[in-house]
């Protein structure tokens, strides 16, 4: 790849594949397959002891991405798995259900590509092609971001078709990652990006005990909604596609939350459906002992709207929530792909000091 920046080594570690999660599913002559199961990549850092964090780090790629996103970004350099391996953390990198290393089967769906047409402007060439108001500020993408650069051809390899289901795309994810959760058998971090950010919210409905923090990063929004490269209904369940515990509980995702439209706080923000005061929010009663950190960057289509996503948490009973923008850490120009720019180890530098911060 054409690229002359030289590539620090990523730390020492051993590693570890295996599949988890999955069942068995009988055809018309009574045979077996097995499907939904996930590709985990364990990452474990070779240092002291005395350097190694209690907590393992699961990482849950976004839409059209896998696990890969996590080791090498596509101009050559470490990805966010080496920079957590250099902190003491043991690392999970997973490919979602029916992406990647993880099987697809006809009967489990139709998939959907993304056209580098419509990937560029909303990751990558912001700055030039962006229409939201944040987007001229993109400065930290390696490259012009388009078609015929080395550096986004080579992203652009990696980009993969997706189940075009995401309620079933959540609940497979959410089945696997707590299969993971399981066989891990303490408490760990979920870190989520971008579509990904919705599973960690259904994992820790379902395994509480075993979700100790989630790091949101510009996770599925706004509230009841869904913007991005594909918008349209999203997150009936306010946060997810998928069914979620709420107190009281909800049957009917289209009748039984009592909505309103809350007025953008600022400049350059877009209003956010949240749930009315009155009746009381319903509230996530299994996130409500998790500390949560929503990330969301200066340059981003997020930008706009993931202050209604904090507050909703809040709202919904997630009391050990923060919301954390990177332009106010002094973390400037970064875009939805953040974990993947120049400046990346900054960003993970920033959330890892909230997670030591946070784990006392």
């Amino acid at each position: 790849m054409a690229n002359s920046t030289k590539t620090n080594p990523s730390p020492l570690h051993r590693r570890e594949v295996f599949y988890v999660g999955g069942q068995y599913v009988p055809d018309a002559k009574g045979n077996h397959s097995l499907q939904g199961q996930m590709y985990v990549e364990r990452l474990i850092p070779e240092v002291d002891e005395s350097l190694r964090k209690s907590l393992p780090v699961v990482f849950i790629h976004g839409a059209s991405r896998s696990g890969m996103d996590w080791l090498t970004k596509p101009d050559g350099q470490p990805g966010w798995a080496s920079y957590f391996l250099s902190q003491g953390f043991e690392c999970y990198l997973v490919d979602q259900p029916f992406r990647g290393r993880s099987p697809w089967f006809p009967g489990n769906g139709t998939m959907v590509a993304y056209q580098a047409e419509l990937i560029q402007p909303v990751f990558t060439a912001c700055q030039t092609l962006g229409t939201w108001p944040q987007a001229k500020l993109h400065t930290q993408w390696p490259g012009p971001g388009t078609i015929g650069d080395p550096i986004f051809d080579q992203f652009y390899r990696s980009t993969l078709p997706i189940l075009n289901d995401p309620v079933a795309q959540e609940t497979a994810s959410q089945a696997a990652c707590a299969a993971l959760l399981d066989r891990i058998g303490k408490p760990a971090i979920l870190v989520g990006h971008s579509a990904g950010g919705s599973i960690p919210w259904l994992v820790a409905d379902i395994r509480p005990s075993l979700v100790k923090m989630i790091v949101a990063i510009e996770p599925v929004g706004p509230p009841f909604s869904k913007m991005g490269i594909m918008p349209g209904p999203g997150a009936q369940y306010g946060i997810t596609m998928a069914p979620i515990t709420y107190d009281p509980p909800v049957t009917d995702p289209a009748t039984d939350f009592a909505k309103v439209e809350v007025q953008a706080p600022g400049p350059n923000l877009t209003s956010c459906t949240l749930q009315a005061e009155s009746p009381p929010p319903r509230q996530l009663v299994n996130l409500k002992d998790v500390r949560v950190l929503v990330v969301t960057s200066q340059a981003s289509y997020h930008a706009q709207y993931d202050w209604g996503v904090a507050r909703f948490l809040r709202q919904a009973g997630v009391a050990k929530s923060e919301y954390m923008r990177l332009a106010e850490k002094g973390i400037y120009g970064n875009g939805h792909m953040m974990m993947m720019e120049k400046n990346s180890d900054e960003v993970a530098a920033e959330i890892v000091r909230w997670i030591d911060g946070a784990i006392g």
